[in-house]
């Protein structure tokens, strides 16, 4: 930690006092996965005042998707999900703005589902109505109000951080993807949101953000996240970010179970000294008993050359040194980072093209915390930065053509995850386990390869339809197909 004490304090120092800075890579996501934006969606229902000061707009969407599933070792599974949705946004005033959107979704399944007891460690919620069916629901809303001194924020939603177009390692926000080892009937693979208050303050080039946030790992026990975030503007269209993170909590573990020094039996409040502006995490977590899970990371976005974006995200979880990065006779050197470069408004006759590479690569222990579930990057059982976890790795591209409402999506990845201690977010190191690390060692590591395309048509405002195919190869050998329809008004 006394690296990044050091580091953080001149980086903070220089930024505060002024460099040229940039539009900040922080956004509360405003829609599903796998829906439609609000914004996008014809106005048909709306309600404002004669000076249209107050504005409210409602949409409502209906979609039907099926998934089919073969892969190795697993009989062929069918998902049929049914989902009623509701988007509202608007404004009180033309400084106060609000979104929200909920879903109730009804899934059928040819896999047997178990019970939900509503532990957030068991994912999100859900109701088995039998042993092939379940209802759930999920919602998300913010809202924003302008001041003269800053943009207050309010919320129960996403929180993402970082240019990388596939996998955030900071903040992931809505963004999650398909990975065979997390296919269950008994898991819901949306991303969860979470309540949040912050504020928003811009100084010219200069972008200072904050967020406190309650997360949950179990019924009656408190976990907080606080996240603040510097983004500066450089010129050449040059955006660079610097941002931590903060975590804490109760001790979820039973009493005994954790052998680690001052981890067993403790509970934790909500800190509000995290809550003050412009104060390095790292140093308050001193006065406050040097126990949190703190996080440095950095990020850079680069669009000199016009159409083009070269990007990067560095996580620094914990580390003895920044010459210690690739020491792996230390199990808590723990980082991660993504790499990529893509290309934007490709003109070839009527139709656009786009290409990204990407290239993500998280260290063992990355995520995790010692001190147990109560302190790791992981919010309903699911992690805050990229849903690969601990110890993996993927290589992606690929090329997308838009003509009129039509977009075609080919892509290529290759994917590897080692299942050895230390590669799940729950794993808790202990002053018995080994002191070293492996990255993706031989013996444990899954490797495979997927091949596919997606397959994107609206025709008109209210109506749309995706289609999907992936073809695995490696130790995932099969394949998955995926349909979904809405009709939108």
């Amino acid at each position: 930690m006394k690296f990044k004490d050091k580091l953080f304090s001149v980086l903070f120092f220089v930024t505060s006092v002024g460099v040229n800075t940039v539009h900040a890579q922080h956004a509360a996501a405003s829609h599903f996965n796998d829906s439609a934006h609000s914004a996008k969606m014809p106005r048909h229902i709306t309600f404002a005042d004669s000076a249209q000061t107050k504005e409210l707009n409602i949409n409502v969407q209906l979609l039907d998707s099926v998934a089919v599933t073969n892969l190795t070792n697993a009989k062929t599974h069918y998902d049929n999900a049914i989902s009623i949705r509701l988007f509202i946004d608007g404004k009180i005033t033309d400084d106060f703005l609000f979104d929200a959107r909920v879903k109730v979704n009804t899934d059928y399944t040819n896999r047997y589902i178990n019970i939900n007891m509503y532990n957030p460690y068991e994912g999100l919620p859900y109701n088995k109505q039998s042993e092939k069916k379940r209802t759930w629901d999920l919602f998300a809303a913010n809202a924003s109000y302008n001041t003269k001194v800053a943009k207050l924020l309010a919320g129960f939603d996403y929180i993402e951080w970082g240019p990388a177009r596939r996998n955030h390692v900071i903040l992931r926000g809505e963004k999650s993807f398909y990975r065979p080892w997390q296919d269950s009937s008994s898991r819901i693979t949306d991303a969860a949101p979470t309540p949040y208050f912050g504020y928003q303050i811009t100084l010219g080039p200069v972008e200072y953000t904050q967020y406190a946030t309650k997360l949950y790992e179990k019924k009656n026990f408190g976990k907080y996240l606080h996240a603040h975030r510097l983004n500066l503007s450089l010129p050449k269209d040059i955006t660079f970010g610097l941002s931590e993170t903060a975590l804490y909590g109760t001790t979820t573990e039973p009493a005994g179970s954790n052998p680690n020094t001052e981890s067993d039996s403790t509970g934790r409040e909500f800190e509000w000294a995290y809550v003050i502006p412009f104060i390095p995490y790292v140093f308050q977590e001193h006065l406050q008993g040097d126990q949190d899970n703190i996080s440095l990371a950095f990020d850079l976005s680069i669009k000199t050359l016009p159409n083009w974006e070269f990007y990067a995200e560095l996580l620094w979880d914990d580390m003895k040194s920044p010459t210690s990065m690739f020491d792996d006779s230390w199990w808590g050197n723990k980082w991660a980072t993504t790499l990529g470069v893509a290309r934007d408004n490709i003109a070839i006759g009527p139709a656009m093209l786009g290409w990204m590479f990407e290239y993500t690569r998280i260290e063992p222990w990355v995520y995790t915390h010692h001190k147990g579930t109560g302190y790791t990057y992981a919010n309903y059982a699911q992690s805050l930065g990229s849903d690969l976890g601990p110890n993996s790795q993927e290589i992606h591209t690929e090329v997308s053509a838009t003509y009129n409402f039509i977009k075609a999506t080919l892509f290529l990845g290759a994917v590897a995850k080692d299942s050895a201690f230390g590669g799940h977010i729950n794993d808790m190191h202990t002053p018995e386990s080994a002191t070293d690390k492996k990255f993706l060692s031989k013996k444990t590591t899954q490797r495979y390869k997927e091949l596919g395309f997606n397959l994107s048509v609206t025709p008109w405002d209210w109506f749309s339809f995706r289609c999907s195919y992936t073809r695995f190869f490696g130790d995932y050998e099969g394949y998955r197909t995926y349909a979904v329809g809405s009709v939108q008004w």
